[in-house]
This record gives C-alpha cells, structure tokens and sequence, in this order.
C-alpha cells in the first residue's frame, strides 16, 4: 500500500497539541493547593495543615502536584464550625 502524500500543512497540523477549553475554577473536579485556597478564601497554610492532619484529603494522581478532590473540599467547609461572633 501507498502511504498518503504529506504536504507540509499536514504535518504543521499534526505537530500542533490540541488547546484545552478554559474550565473556571468553580467548575473543576480537582483543584490544587492554591486554587482550593482561592476558592474558599482561607490560607494556603490552612489547606495543607488540614491535609497533614488527615482532614481533608488530597491525591498526587500520577504527579508530585497534591490535588483536592471539590467534594472533598466542600463537606470539609461544611464540617468546619461556623464564627459566632
């Protein structure tokens, strides 16, 4: 069989990687340190010491980076006690 010819607008297309729609953050499934602390308007500190005691959980699915789950993140807001003031 003959391979198709491959004209240099054909291969300029192949090389290029697909853009990523833009996802706002209060859409996305999982979040990063920052992102959740932006999210919920506590600290970054905040976010990883409830991580390092347990209470909210985070993964490194396949990467160094520590995720947070968003249901996660929000039954843990949920969980924290309410500012009576």
């Amino acid at each position: 069989m003959t391979e198709p010819k491959k004209t240099p607008e054909s291969e300029s297309t192949a090389a290029r990687p697909k853009k990523k729609p833009y996802v706002p953050i209060e859409h996305r499934p999982l979040l990063g340190v920052s992102e959740a602390a932006a999210l919920t308007g506590l600290t970054e500190a905040n976010i990883r010491l409830a991580v390092g005691r347990g209470d909210l959980i985070a993964c490194y699915a396949y990467t160094t980076i520590m995720r947070i789950r968003r249901r996660d993140l929000d039954d843990w807001l949920e969980s924290l006690p309410e500012d009576s003031v």
